[in-house]
């Protein structure tokens, strides 16, 4: 059974840099058992395709073997309901938390994920000022998100900056962010470099989103 939850953005960055199960493995406290939420298995491919990693066929395979492998999470009418209230009130406050983000949030808080796995930052800080529905409280989400660039760090500690950089800078289109970070085009630029253009991103993120990154 899920007991961690992982977006789609996350998963397609994981496949086309050809770390995704390395990265999952170096989370600290785990091993986890990952859901995704069942439209994953339509969107993914087809993002995939349309903006193709240079090793695409390998990532095509890696994609299927782990959407096959990661269990889908179906919320309940309980959850369902709960991710409709959270993504009007994004709607209404003019926040960005998109309707599949809403349903991580609602399993999550329901069902007492350990923690949702997310590429997108801007998720995290809007939720940090979303009114909630009265069914969440903000301080049960405390330390239930982990940011891609969290992550990264934990597989950099797990298995070396230069082998993580080749990764990304073999695929510059997948990440921007990443790209420059590991400064891609400046071989030159020193290892601590990167590491702390990383962290600036997670303390940037940690500065609005407090208590909600773990």
């Amino acid at each position: 059974m899920a007991n961690a939850a992982i977006d789609n953005d996350v998963i397609l960055k994981g496949v086309c840099y050809g770390f995704l199960g390395i990265l999952l493995g170096s989370l600290p406290d785990g091993p986890f058992n990952y859901g995704i939420l069942g439209t994953a298995r339509f969107v993914l491919p087809k993002a995939l395709k349309k903006r193709p990693p240079k090793r695409f066929d390998v990532a095509k395979a890696d994609l299927k073997k782990v959407l096959a492998e990661f269990e889908t999470l179906e919320p309940t009418d309980t959850e369902a309901a709960l991710a409709a209230d959270l993504e009007f009130e994004a709607q209404r406050q003019g926040l960005p938390v998109h309707a599949g983000e809403c349903q991580l949030i609602a399993m999550l808080a329901l069902r007492n994920l350990d923690h949702v796995l997310t590429g997108d930052r801007n998720a995290i800080k809007a939720l940090a000022t979303l009114t909630l529905p009265v069914s969440i409280e903000h301080r049960s989400l405390e330390g239930k998100f982990i940011c891609f660039e969290q992550a990264i760090l934990h597989l950099i500690a797990a298995h070396g900056a230069a082998r993580v950089r080749e990764a990304i800078c073999a695929e510059r289109d997948v990440d921007t962010s990443m790209r420059l970070c590991f400064s891609c085009s400046s071989p030159e630029v020193p290892q601590s470099s990167w590491i702390s253009g990383i962290n600036s991103h997670v303390a940037d993120l940690r500065s609005v989103a407090g208590p909600l990154l773990r």
